[in-house]
């Protein structure tokens, strides 16, 4: 039976889905427009635009005001995911073959640029007396994407990088979006400055978590489940909190293993797993999955200056279903 909880994010998934197919809705030039619904509809999560209507009901806003909003994020949020697969190589996505796959870079690029123009026309049409703010919201949201891409892209060639350094990438790179999310759906539903902080410290937290969450389940997950190469980011050199963390504590040959495949490209499945049991091993799993819970504690926490309401509870429990995601 579908709690009261599951029961509101599938109602506001609907609406979100219904508005992007809104959007989605032309046809011409079908080289465009079917990329780009391809890359919508192959199952997300929609967690930013979901976050968003929340922490907009939360502050007393009213979900029609805020849904063109929502779905310009889900929209950033997928054009950042198909320009992603192109820099990382990645062949699947959500289990299934990514857009620079399934047709070619060029397609990709120009799907993800438009999906990126619906997202600014989307949000332009929400009404509210603050859509400057918004929009600067908005617009530094995708900077600081872009930055923390750029950061990720540079730490692979990099044989130091520091677990300070790695914070500050994630807080671009994932929690920006999430927290610009949940900023932009306080804005439209309060002038409240206390309230509006307090909501954009929960989403900036849980982008935190959510992204440590991600690199471990880069290593532990089900390779159906995930969607995802289980030990992509290993091949990919990308200096994630395991990597890290494993290096700061290993032992000498441990290390010595660890900084070889930090710098070996598309090292083999059996140092994947060989790496997978050192990270067991070292401890590391295990400080992945408490930092997680120390993250999504503390946003907790950030909520409790909102006012008691069903969308407030929501947002709490929408931090275990993040503490307990398997793809």
């Amino acid at each position: 039976m579908k709690t009261d909880f599951d029961k509101r994010i599938s109602a506001l998934k609907e609406q979100i889905s219904q508005r992007i197919g809104e959007i989605l809705a032309k046809k011409d030039p079908v080289s465009l427009y079917e990329p780009m619904r391809y890359a919508l509809t192959a199952g997300g999560k929609q967690i930013r635009p979901v976050l968003l209507l929340l922490a907009n009901e939360a502050v007393g806003g009213q979900t029609e005001h805020a849904l063109n909003a929502a779905a310009a994020v889900e929209l950033v949020h997928n054009f950042t995911l198909v320009h992603d697969d192109i820099m990382d190589n990645d062949d699947l996505r959500r289990g299934r073959e990514t857009v620079h796959k399934h047709w070619d870079d060029n397609v990709a690029i120009l799907s993800g640029d438009g999906l990126l123009v619906l997202a600014y026309q989307a949000l332009n049409q929400t009404r509210t007396n603050n859509l400057q703010q918004v929009m600067t919201t908005f617009s530094k949201g995708i900077l600081d994407v872009c930055e923390g891409q750029a950061m990720d892209k540079e730490f692979e060639s990099r044989d130091l990088v520091s677990i300070d350094e790695y914070f500050t990438m994630i807080e671009k790179k994932t929690a920006a979006l999430i927290s610009m999310s949940c900023k932009i759906g306080a804005l439209l539903g309060t002038e409240n400055q206390d309230y509006i902080l307090a909501i954009e410290k929960y989403g900036h937290l849980l982008g935190r978590a959510f992204q440590i969450q991600d690199d471990l389940l880069d290593v532990i997950a089900d390779e159906q489940i995930f969607g995802k190469n289980v030990g992509s980011d290993l091949k990919e050199n990308k200096k994630t909190f395991l990597i890290l963390h494993a290096l700061q504590n290993a032992n000498g040959a441990e290390r010595e293993f660890f900084q070889d495949i930090s710098s070996e490209k598309n090292i083999s499945r059996q140092k994947v797993e060989q790496a997978i049991r050192l990270f067991a091993e070292i401890g590391t799993i295990d400080a992945a999955r408490s930092r997680v819970r120390h993250e999504l504690e503390e946003a907790k926490d950030a909520l409790s200056i909102i006012p008691e309401n069903p969308a407030r509870e929501y947002l709490s429990q929408f931090l275990k279903i993040i503490s307990n995601r398997n793809y």
